[in-house]
């Protein structure tokens, strides 16, 4: 079986799964999501503050957000999604 090649930014957002945070949270139209959120170390104490302030963030002001889906659990789609593209496994 042949192996796709990842991108250099995926393999780098590859080598950095103990950097992913898993979210939870409504989103602006009050819908439950789950967000993967690429957290650099420098900012991961400063995001970890800012969520659990008042609820109301910008992920993207903190990482990048490498996946998302809508419901009360990761879809399906999403697990293979980042399984394919990064080798995670949720």
């Amino acid at each position: 079986m042949e192996e796709k090649r990842r991108s250099f930014v995926d393999t780098i957002i590859a080598k950095k799964g103990h950097l992913i945070h898993k979210l939870k949270a409504k989103d602006t139209t009050g819908r439950w999501a789950y967000y993967f959120v690429l957290v650099e170390a420098p900012r991961e104490a400063a995001f970890l503050k800012a969520i659990e302030g008042d609820g109301t963030i910008d992920l993207e002001d903190f990482g990048k957000v490498v996946a998302s889906c809508y419901g009360e659990e990761p879809s399906q789609e999403v697990k293979d999604y980042l399984k394919e593209k990064y080798g995670f496994e949720v």
